[in-house]
């Protein structure tokens, strides 16, 4: 069963989502990840599957026990054509993660109900370089294949995350227009609030919109702490369509974190505030972590929220 997620979006002003997931079973050390696809393949190891389960449960708990709308998002940031056809892994692994997912929802019980399953898309090459991202011809044909398998396993919605570059997101955007996808873009941006390919957020927004025959549920911002947003200094208009935000634990440029032997994690209140404030005065509904976050992370973002009656 498809879950609808434009009513909720509509709906409620504040949805939880997932916190960083590769980056902490990286730093466990207890799951080897393949060269190609990273932690897709885990789904079908008996240790690797439990290692996921665990991570997503204790996401989906901390909305639980406040009952607040929940996505969570499919292991396939790598999962494209190329990946899986040069990896050898079973060319079912989008459909597959579709169903693992699914599987944690149906053992919610009840709370399933409010639980939203994105099928995640990442870029080609390296979320950033923007320079080497796709063109809008190349993305459209190259991400066909696993947005097409996502949907065939039934997937809520597709979420393209850490995108770079603008021409690359309109690709993908025009791919998941042809099948009549629901989709978020989500781009990675600098701290001057700009994506990494030099954009400005509001005109990659009208860039999009105006081109594909079906336009995004919104659009997102990830692996980006919240304070690079400069959301002060925005166009009022970019909150219009700016719905989600998932971000990194660290105001660490990226180039800092990425080469970094250890952890950087800054205050989780400092963090925290600055992203409910996102929410609370910018009407950015759908709130999460990405590099650096842990459970803790979402249990401060819904501090305030008492448990419904």
């Amino acid at each position: 069963m498809i879950y609808p997620i434009k009513d909720p979006i509509a709906a409620h002003d504040f949805i939880l989502m997932e916190g960083a997931v590769i980056e902490i079973l990286r730093r466990d050390g207890k799951v080897s990840f393949h060269p190609e696809l990273i932690h897709a393949p885990l789904i079908y190891d008996t240790e690797g599957s439990k290692e996921l389960a665990s991570i997503f449960k204790a996401y989906l708990n901390v909305a639980q026990k406040k009952d607040i709308p929940y996505i969570m998002c499919t292991p396939t940031w790598r999962a494209n054509k190329a990946n899986v056809r040069k990896s050898g892994i079973q060319e079912s692994v989008n459909r597959d993660a579709v169903r693992f997912m699914e599987k944690l929802r149906e053992e919610a019980g009840n709370f399933g109900t409010k639980i939203m399953i994105g099928g995640t898309v990442g870029p080609k090459n390296d979320c950033y370089t923007p320079s080497a991202g796709l063109s809008k011809e190349e993305a459209e044909e190259f991400h066909a294949w696993q947005l097409s398998e996502l949907q065939k396993g039934g997937v809520d919605f597709i979420i393209a995350e850490t995108i770079p570059n603008v021409q690359e997101a309109l690709g993908i955007a025009c791919a998941a227009a042809k099948l009549n996808l629901d989709y978020i873009i989500s781009f990675v941006i600098s701290r001057n609030g700009k994506i990494l390919d030099g954009t400005d957020i509001g005109d990659a927004i009208t860039l999009i919109d105006t081109q594909v025959s079906k336009v995004p549920l919104g659009y997102a911002v990830n692996c980006a702490h919240p304070s690079f947003l400069c959301a002060d200094r925005q166009p009022k208009g970019v909150f219009d369509r700016l719905i989600a935000y998932l971000a990194n634990a660290s105001s660490l440029d990226h180039c800092d974190l990425e080469n970094s032997d250890c952890l950087h994690v800054d205050d989780v209140a400092d963090w925290g505030d600055e992203m409910l404030r996102l929410n609370r005065e910018f009407g950015i509904r759908i709130l999460g972590g990405c590099c650096g976050t842990d459970q803790r992370h979402l249990e401060y973002l819904t501090k305030d929220h008492a448990l419904m009656p």
